[in-house]
């Protein structure tokens, strides 16, 4: 057979956490949009209210993908590895970012809200030495249906923040 384009494991995996986070999403009744080219975002979250109604705003959603998540745990977490470029992008966004990193062995993911953890433990881009920043994502953060709930209560955070500074 010719050489020909091969389907890794990374992309497998990478396939998979889309699917997962996907799949709570919908179940929580609202919808994900996969982005085909990936700029610091892999998938935009559209929430509905308890009627169905589309809801102003959007969720960013950033994934990441593993075999090997013990390499990354900590004492009740994980430190993961993100680049000076994304946070750069996230810092900027009105609108909240979720670093999602999916354990594909366990079938589980897990979740840290970007902009808030920069903010409480006082990270700003400039102040980043090197290419990539460590983050702490708490293993109880545990991804599944019932996050979209928080997600979009930070989302409406976002919205009236936004509000108020457009009204001044």
């Amino acid at each position: 057979m010719a050489d020909r384009k091969k389907r890794t494991r990374e992309h497998v995996i990478a396939d998979l956490s889309v699917n997962h986070v996907e799949y709570h999403v919908l179940k929580a009744g609202h919808t994900m949009e996969t982005t085909r080219k990936d700029y610091g975002y892999d998938g935009i979250v559209s929430t509905f209210d308890s009627l169905g109604r589309a809801e102003s705003g959007v969720i960013f959603v950033q994934l990441k993908a593993t075999d090997s998540i013990s390499q990354y745990r900590r004492s009740h977490g994980f430190s993961f590895p993100v680049s000076k470029k994304d946070i750069d992008l996230w810092c900027d966004e009105s609108y909240p970012v979720y670093l999602v990193l999916f354990d594909a062995i366990a079938e589980k993911a897990y979740w840290l809200y970007l902009q808030e953890y920069l903010t409480k433990n006082k990270i700003a881009p400039l102040s980043i030495k090197g290419k990539s920043l460590a983050v702490r994502i708490d293993d109880r953060n545990v991804f599944d249906s019932t996050t979209l709930k928080v997600w979009r209560a930070d989302k409406q955070k976002a919205l009236r923040r936004l509000r108020g500074s457009s009204h001044s």
